[in-house]
C-alpha cells in the first residue's frame, strides 16, 4: 500500500483493504512463479544484506514499508535468478530504490547520485538501469507485495483491550504508555522477521500478527491473544504458535548475546518477562557502517557447510529452472 494513501486503517473500508492486502500477497506469489523456497546461492549472505539495507534505510529516513518491500523484492528475485557477486551490489541498491519509489513520497526518494556519494561507490547509472529493468520485468512490473509491515497499523488499533492486565494488574493510567511500548516491541519483532529466513515460509499478515502476540508476551500482558486481535487479524493462537515460537527463541538469543556484551539493561533477566522499557531496538550484529559493504561480503563465510558456486556467471543473471 503506497504511503500516498494515508491512514487506510482508520477508514470505513479498512476491513476490505485488509482482505485485499492478503489476497494481493497470494496473487503476487503466483505471479512470482512460485512461493519462496530460500534456494538462493547467496543465502548465507542474506542476514548481512538485510542489516545493511536496514541501516541504509535509516540513513535516508525511509519508512518500514520501504525497508520490508526492498527485502521482499531481494528475496523473490534471488529465489528466481542466480546472481553473481559482482551483480549483488547493484541489486541491493536497485531493490531499495524501487521499493522507495513505490512506497515513499517523491521528495523522500533517495537520488542515485546521493546514494553513491554516501556509499562511496562508483556504480554506473547504465548498470543500475539495466538491473532495474531486470527486476521489474521479473515481476511483470507488479511489485506491490504485501509485507508484514503493511499490516502493522491496522493491528495496532486493537493492540490493547479494556480487559487486558499487565503483570496480573489492570492497566489503569498506564494504558497509553503500555500501548507505546507494545508498538516499540512490535517494531523489534518486525526487524527480527526480516533478518531470519525461517520467516519466509509464513504469510506476511501472520508474521505481523505473531509480532503482536510476541510483544504482549515480552511485556507480560495477558491474555496473550484477545478476541479483538483474533477478529482483526483472522488468526487463532494455533495459527500463530509456530511463528511465535521462533520469534521468542530469537528474542532470547538476542537477550543473552546482549547480556554477554555487558548491556544487561536492554533485556529482562527472566525469559519472556519484560519491564515496559524492554526490547524495541534493532537486533545486534548489524554491520558497523554502510561503506564497509565489500569488506562485509568478503568476511562472511558460508554457514552450515553451504558453499557458494565455484564458477560465478560473470555479471549475467541466470533464471532458475
Amino acid at each position: 500500500m503506497s504511503s500516498h494513501t494515508s491512514q487506510w486503517w482508520d477508514s470505513d473500508l479498512a476491513l476490505d483493504i485488509h482482505e485485499c492486502l492478503k489476497q494481493r500477497h497470494a496473487c503476487m506469489q503466483e505471479n512470482a512463479t512460485r512461493n519462496l523456497h530460500g534456494v538462493s546461492d547467496l543465502m548465507y549472505l542474506r542476514r548481512y544484506l538485510v542489516d545493511w539495507m536496514a541501516l541504509t534505510c535509516q540513513k535516508f529516513r525511509l519508512t518500514a514499508n520501504s525497508q520490508h518491500l526492498a527485502v521482499t523484492l531481494y528475496d523473490h528475485f534471488t529465489d528466481l535468478y542466480s546472481v553473481s557477486m559482482e551483480d549483488l551490489k547493484v541489486l541491493v541498491i536497485c531493490c531499495l530504490q524501487v521499493a522507495s519509489k513505490f512506497e515513499e513520497r517523491e521528495e523522500r526518494i533517495p537520488k542515485f547520485n546521493h546514494l553513491m556519494d554516501y556509499l562511496q561507490w562508483e556504480l554506473k547509472a547504465s548498470d543500475y538501469l539495466h538491473m532495474e529493468l531486470k527486476l521489474l520485468s521479473a515481476f511483470d512490473w507488479n511489485i506491490g507485495f504485501s509485507t508484514a509491515s503493511h499490516f502493522k497499523e491496522f493491528y495496532m488499533q486493537v493492540a490493547l483491550s479494556a480487559r487486558d492486565l499487565h503483570v496480573g494488574r489492570p492497566l489503569g493510567h498506564n494504558r497509553e504508555e503500555i500501548h507505546m511500548y507494545i508498538e516499540k516491541n512490535v517494531n523489534y519483532f518486525l526487524e527480527v522477521s526480516l533478518q531470519d529466513p525461517a520467516f519466509l515460509g509464513f504469510k506476511p499478515s501472520l508474521v505481523a500478527a505473531a509480532c503482536f502476540a510476541s510483544a504482549r508476551i515480552c511485556l507480560s500482558i495477558s491474555p496473550t491473544w484477545t478476541a479483538e486481535l483474533r477478529q482483526q487479524t483472522n488468526f487463532s493462537w494455533a495459527d500463530l504458535s509456530p511463528c511465535i515460537e521462533i520469534m521468542l527463541r530469537l528474542h532470547d538469543e538476542d537477550r543473552k548475546a546482549t547480556q554477554e556484551m555487558g548491556k544487561s539493561n536492554a533485556f529482562p533477566s527472566n525469559q519472556y518477562q519484560a519491564p515496559l522499557n524492554s526490547t524495541g531496538n534493532t537486533p545486534i550484529a548489524s554491520p558497523a557502517v554502510s561503506s564497509e559493504f565489500d569488506e562485509g561480503i568478503v568476511s562472511r563465510q558460508p554457514r552450515y557447510g553451504y558453499q557458494p558456486p565455484q564458477h560465478p556467471n560473470h555479471g549475467y543473471l541466470t533464471k532458475r529452472v
